[in-house]
């Protein structure tokens, strides 16, 4: 009898346990709105191949966002051989003489493909590319555009820093980080892909033009990652916000900070865009930051609830579900441990201090309309 009730208790905790062991998969089966336009485009989410020859097909289509951006927006899921790293968006800005590319790719493969495509809507070089963070999958087609276009590379100096080395933490020197994506990557995919180094980066926001485009290149701190920055475009009303922003998949905090990313949420939304491109998703329009906003939020409320109320670190997972994000992709396999971190970093968050500074404000608004 014992021996029957342990087997029953075993399929049941199988069955219970199935949707975090299988990560949920979208399948696009309907168009889906891409600007504020009105414009609707059917993504047909074509699987890459291997093939025969010595380079990878990513199948790419580039969709226009706004008057000059063009966006290739990755799939919904975690890099994989599979998908060969096509799993994040990557934009074409076009200016008056050149391409500026935003955030170029999991490999000189996929920037390669994707400039042949751009090639086909204006025959003009890549003038520069400009990087959101420092996480390989948005910046590993540099070479192509260095090689080939002789662009400049604007980006966080923690790429040079992170990858190259050796970093020195508390007097220690340490190889630079080696990329998951070319450990990952077929050779198929990853072919002719190499590390090069930023040539431009700031310590802080930074206005500039590039072939008749007006840019600020917005620094946000440690966000998403150890440093993450945004584009904004003022006279196009376009951000391109990197992995600050993530809609229809949860994001991965493994190496960013609850309160950072609420601040660069902040940022963000107080510029005047009618089109945001996110990191990973598909919603542009208005909408788009939408769905970080709110999940960050409550992470940050019910997390500190939880901590409030005593709640073991080993429990808060169970405590803090975010049940409302069930749906979307990837949210097994991330949302628990975003949880557990949110709890490691808001154990030890005073938001005293800042709530005391924000009615102070009100006060002093106060007393100057009186």
């Amino acid at each position: 009898m014992k021996i029957k009730l342990s087997i029953l208790l075993l399929i049941v905790a199988f069955v219970i346990s199935m949707p975090f062991i299988f990560n949920k998969s979208v399948t696009i089966k309907k168009p889906h709105k891409l600007d504020a336009d009105g414009n609707f485009i059917l993504n047909e989410w074509v699987a890459s191949r291997d093939g025969g020859g010595p380079d990878w097909d990513y199948n790419l289509k580039p969709v226009q966002v706004s008057d000059r951006v063009w966006c290739f927006f990755g799939a919904m899921e975690m890099p994989t051989k599979e998908n060969a790293g096509d799993m994040s968006n990557s934009c074409y800005i076009k200016g008056d003489t050149a391409w500026i590319a935003w955030d170029s790719g999991p490999s000189y493969k996929f920037a390669e493909q994707a400039y042949s495509k751009m090639k086909e809507i204006a025959d003009m070089p890549v003038e520069s590319v400009v990087v959101s963070h420092e996480h390989d999958d948005h910046w590993l087609g540099n070479n192509y555009y260095k090689e080939v276009h002789g662009a400049n590379i604007i980006g966080p100096e923690s790429i040079n820093v992170n990858y190259y080395g050796p970093r020195e933490i508390e007097g220690k020197k340490y190889p630079g980080m080696q990329t998951r994506m070319i450990k990952a990557l077929y050779q198929d995919a990853i072919r002719k892909t190499s590390l090069v180094k930023v040539d431009d980066s700031f310590e802080e926001t930074t206005k500039f033009k590039i072939s008749g485009i007006n840019m600020e290149y917005v620094r946000v701190g440690y966000a998403h990652s150890e440093d993450d920055w945004f584009l904004y475009l003022p006279d196009d009303k376009v951000v391109l916000v990197g992995d600050i922003v993530m809609n229809g998949r949860i994001t991965s905090n493994r190496d960013g900070l609850i309160i950072g990313q609420l601040e660069a949420l902040k940022a963000i939304k107080s510029k005047d865009w009618n089109h945001l491109v996110p990191g990973h998703g598909f919603i542009t329009d208005k909408t788009g930051a939408d769905e970080s906003i709110q999940y960050f939020t409550y992470i940050k409320d019910r997390v500190l609830e939880g901590i409030e109320e005593e709640i073991d670190p080993d429990d808060i997972t169970k405590h803090v579900t975010l049940e409302e994000f069930r749906n979307k992709d990837l949210y097994y396999l991330l949302s628990p441990g975003n949880v557990f971190r949110a709890y490691e970093e808001l154990e030890m968050y005073d938001g005293d201090d800042e709530d005391d500074e924000d009615d102070e404000d009100e006060d002093d608004d106060e007393e100057e309309e009186e």
